[in-house]
Order: C-alpha cells, then structure tokens, then sequence
C-alpha cells in the first residue's frame, strides 16, 4: 500500500537514519499522488516535495490516515545519492484472461525473471479499455479482436524508480478480466517477453512475482468470471 506525504525538505536534503517523527500533530497522509501534490505547496506559493512511503512500514492512526513516526525504510523514492525522487503519475492498462478447463485457467507472461499478467502503459489518445486490449493483445501476440472484455477488476497501485526520466514512477494500472478466442501465442520479443502460459487460478496466485498481483487475484472469485 503506497501513502503520500507532503513536506517541505529540499530534494537534497537526505532523507535522515533516524527518519522523521513528528514535533505535536501527526503527520498527515494521502492515499492519492495528486492530493498530495496539491497539500505540497505553501500558502505563499513554496513548492515542497512529495514523499513515497510504505504503507506497510507505518504505524498509522486511522484518521485520515496520519502516523507520528516516518522511518527511513518506508521511505520508497529516494534515489542511489539519498536525494528524492519526483514522484510523477503513470497510467496504465492489462488483462485477466482466463478459460475453463478443469479448473479457471489464467494467462500468464514471463518477463524478465518473473511470471507477470500482460499490461502496458496508455498510448495518446487511448481509452484505458483500448489500451488494456491492444497491450494484452501485443504482449501475448494475438490479434486484438480475439479479445472479449467481460468484467471491470478494478485498480492495482505500486511504485518504482523510473530512471531513464530520473523520476519515481507511481503506477496505477486498471484491470479488466478477458476471454480470448485465441489457440497459439507469440511472447512480444521486444518487450523481454519469453513465455506465455495458461497457468491455474491458484497455481498462478503462487506463481506471479509481485505483490500488487497477488492481492489482485486474492480479490477476484475467478468462480464469477465469465470464461465463455
């Protein structure tokens, strides 16, 4: 779970061994990026900066939320030299495209060490719904119209450190569940893809490299999906 914390140090200023606690009130948290970007300008106009913590790291009071302590581990975007990261929104869009065998199958992808569900950021101009077919479609190397979207699955949040830009990159992606008409798969080369496998529902649950995954699947019935 990422939260966000409006402050006031410069990006120089290393974030502390110690980290922060907080002098009175507690500190103040936002679940969404850009209310925080709003909370971090001062009334005379002082553009502060935007920390990227770990939810999970933090011992949260449920108001709001707010915690009185900020260790440096929960502290998510900063960069190699201690300096902060900028963090910038990313949207993107992807696939749970399942069938019925003996149990709700899933599609996975392999890709770079790690097996993954297909998704890719949003092109201009694009729907998120137009972005979540053509990125599934293009990662697992069928045509787009052999894709069916059934269900709306709702958002997954995770961060990373986007370095190419110099910024930290925190990326909500949508999540529609699919049904494809599709019997062969061609992984997108390009995009490090190197395998595509119908895996089952729960093997998958186990089998996926990341957390935000995880939890996405905990949340769906794949007994409620249409695998039609």
């Amino acid at each position: 779970m990422l939260l966000f914390l409006p402050t006031f140090v410069r990006a120089h200023d290393p974030v502390p061994p110690e980290g922060w606690r907080a002098d009175g009130e507690p500190f103040r948290l936002y679940r969404d990026l850009d209310a925080a970007h709003r909370a971090a300008v001062s009334p005379d106009g002082r553009l502060g900066r935007v920390l990227v913590l770990d939810g999970d790291a933090l011992t949260l009071h449920p108001d709001g939320p707010t915690t009185a302590e900020v260790p440096r581990p929960a502290v998510l975007n900063v960069d190699p030299d201690g300096d902060l990261w900028k963090p910038v929104p990313v949207l993107a869009a992807g696939g749970v495209v399942v069938r019925q065998e003996a149990d709700v199958e899933v599609l996975l992808i392999f890709r770079r060490g790690a097996w993954d569900l297909p998704k890719g950021k949003l092109d201009n101009g694009e729907t998120v719904r137009e972005a979540a077919r053509r990125e599934v479609a293009e990662e697992v190397g069928i045509d787009e119209g052999q894709l069916a979207i059934t269900a709306d699955l709702g958002d997954t949040v995770h961060g990373y450190p986007w370095t190419k830009r110099d910024v930290y990159a925190v990326k909500t992606t949508r999540w529609y569940a699919m049904t494809t008409t599709a019997q062969a798969f061609e992984p997108e080369e390009r995009e490090g893809i190197e395998a595509v496998a119908w895996v089952p529902w729960a093997d998958a649950r186990a089998r996926v490299g990341f957390d935000t995954l995880r939890t996405l699947l905990d949340r769906v019935d794949p007994g409620a999906l249409d695998t039609a």
